[in-house]
């Protein structure tokens, strides 16, 4: 089993992002907001002196999408990434980053 994790660079792309997953056979992401370090930073620098301009763009927030994907073969997952990563390298401006990590275990909680 894989967590496959997508770095989103263009937030407005999320659609075009999910339909791609979907097109790849990667299930259903859960979608998370996430703000850099040095936006996280330049909120706490100082206004005068034109300071915060050196973290232009910063507070913009960017996109993780997370999926688990059944498959164990580390080949597999290689593969797809890679495929993956070559479309999305491909657009203009390139969309994001996809990396894989293997997951040790991913119980499963059932109502009864």
């Amino acid at each position: 089993m894989f967590l496959l994790i997508t770095l989103l660079d263009q937030v407005e792309q999320l659609e075009r992002a999910i339909r791609r997953l979907r097109d790849f056979g990667i299930p259903e992401p859960q979608i998370l907001r996430a703000r850099s370090a040095a936006a996280a930073l330049s909120a706490e620098v100082p206004v005068f002196a034109g300071l915060r301009s050196l973290a232009l763009g910063a507070d913009e927030d960017r996109l993780l999408l997370v999926s688990l994907l059944p498959q164990s073969s580390q080949e597999e997952i290689e593969r797809l990434v890679q495929r993956v990563q070559l479309e999305m390298d491909a657009d203009e401006p390139p969309m994001g980053r996809l990396v894989a990590l293997p997951v040790i275990a991913a119980p499963v909680f059932r109502r009864e």
